[in-house]
Formats: structure tokens, sequence, C-alpha cells
């Protein structure tokens, strides 16, 4: 494990304060613990709207399709036919 550094932070009238460049760049969690006690730590967050596709289901379907996409061969793709199809219909 790394030493600690501990830093003295005066907070400006704006609230903003600036952690270091070595923090540039990363996303970072502050959580409020108390009213005088903040813990700022840095990792990977997920938006909730996100989570649905971190599930075992959502890994097991998509294993699922890969297995069915490696087994499927790749047609090319008539452009001319397809875009003289869509013209008609307009």
């Amino acid at each position: 494990m790394g030493s600690k550094q501990i830093k003295l932070l005066m907070v400006p009238a704006n609230g903003q304060i600036s952690i270091g460049k070595a923090w540039a760049g990363r996303q970072i969690l502050v959580e409020e613990v108390g009213n005088n006690e903040i813990h700022i730590s840095s990792g990977r967050f997920m938006p909730d709207s996100q989570k649905t596709f971190h599930t075992q289901e959502a890994q097991t379907t998509l294993e699922l399709f890969n297995e069915w996409e490696s087994k499927k061969a790749a047609k090319g793709t008539d452009t001319k036919s397809l875009f003289a199809s869509l013209k008609k219909k307009k």
C-alpha cells in the first residue's frame, strides 16, 4: 500500500476545490458521511440506466447471441437492389 498524503484545502465561496492533476479524467464518488465529513473514492461507476446491461441475464443473452452469430455466415448486401426497392416505396 502506498503512503498516505494529507492535503489541507480551503473551500472558496463557489464551493469548488481542486484535488490535483493526478485525478484528472478519473471518475470519483464524493460521499457525504456526516455534516463535517466527506469521502472521495476513485472508481468506475455506472449510471442506473446502464445497470440492466450488467446483469447475469444480459450476459447470458449476449453469450447466446455470440454463439448464434458465430454459426451464421455473414452475407453481402446487394446495395443497388436495396436502394432501388427503397426508392419504389416512396
